[in-house]
């Protein structure tokens, strides 16, 4: 099979760990990358990107390009220079520790492996706490965040890269209240859209055994064993055309419900249109079920295939026009109605 780099074109979170993973004996981070591969769709898709920055990624967005002149032989023309607009994006960093008893660890029958029960909890918050930031995440709550799609995507009259020869890349499902969800389709690869994380430091979820502590407390003492867990990463978005919103959808009822040719419309305002390797459509589960649903009742629906062909990990996925779909499960059936004035 071919590998990802070789299809996509660019390195992944599983790609980037395997890298300095296979220097490490004990194969941790491997390991780690490998639960992730199972669970984060998003993190799992985004290229990965060494940052240019101790804590945060400088990158360039095109605003102007250069006009060549005509002329005659013997005429001189007048030179043009394109402009580019800096683009800065700090990168986040997300910490916690486990901490359990080693009394209590000392009398499981299989204690080590009763341990890394306890510490797979803490990778399960952090993918939901990362996945759910590159959604939502908000700077103005917490200065420290992600400052997700939903925050940078909220206004369905704004154009991509502030270009208004092109259309604006959210899209009205019509549908009213706080019982919504967004359909999103994305193009990924370098200098499009793409996930950053620090030059100094490991991609990825880093997990450092502390081993036995003694816990000096108000209370008193304590002998416990304790995991360090930390994660930094941040997103770039260069070119805004990348990221197509469609919100508004209405996920209970039967009125304004999500609309195929809406999705039409997103693919080929992509700047690949929908043909760029990289490209994905994310849904949340109540969607997902919906699209499942029309693709397998329908034999003769042209919209959705499902074949052995699968993704690149050799799974089979529902696909819109050759665009795999895959399931976010932070994206919400909750969301409120945004507007051209949001």
């Amino acid at each position: 099979m071919a590998t990802a780099v070789a299809i996509l074109g660019y390195q992944r979170l599983a790609d980037v760990v395997a890298q300095y993973s296979s220097l490490d004996p004990n194969g941790v981070y491997l390991e780690i990358a490998k639960v992730l591969h199972r669970a984060c769709p998003l993190l799992d898709i985004l290229p990965m990107v060494e940052s240019n920055q101790l804590m945060s990624h400088i990158a360039s967005r095109e605003t102007y390009l250069p006009t060549p002149s005509a002329r005659r032989f013997n005429e001189y023309i007048t030179p043009t220079a394109g402009h580019t607009k800096p683009l800065t994006e700090g990168i986040s960093m997300f910490e916690d520790y486990s901490k359990v008893d080693k009394a209590l660890y000392d009398i499981q029958p299989n204690p080590d492996k009763w341990r890394m029960d306890r510490d797979k909890m803490h990778v399960e918050g952090f993918r939901q706490k990362i996945e759910s930031g590159i959604i939502y995440g908000s700077t103005a709550a917490d200065g420290q965040d992600i400052l997700g799609l939903a925050a940078r995507f909220k206004n369905t009259a704004t154009y991509p890269n502030n270009d208004t020869s092109w259309k604006p890349n959210v899209w009205d499902g019509s549908g009213t209240g706080s019982a919504l969800t967004s359909i999103w389709m994305f193009e990924f690869g370098l200098n499009k859209f793409y996930a950053t994380y620090p030059k100094n430091l490991l991609a990825g979820l880093q997990i450092k055994n502390l081993g036995e502590l003694t816990e000096q407390t108000s209370s008193g003492w304590m002998q416990a064993l304790v995991t360090h867990f930390r994660w930094c990463i941040g997103m770039m978005i260069e070119d805004e055309r990348c990221v197509q919103r469609y919100a508004n959808i209405a996920t209970t009822g039967s009125a304004n419900t999500f609309d195929e040719s809406i999705l039409i419309q997103m693919k080929n305002q992509l700047p690949g249109r929908g043909e760029a390797p990289g490209t994905c459509i994310v849904v949340n589960r109540t969607t997902g079920t919906q699209i499942d649903i029309r693709a397998t009742v329908s034999k003769t629906n042209a919209y959705y295939t499902q074949d052995a062909s699968g993704d690149i990990f050799g799974r089979t996925v529902t696909k819109f026009q050759g665009i795999p779909i895959v399931t976010a499960e932070m994206l919400l059936d909750t969301e409120t109605q945004i507007t051209a004035l949001t």
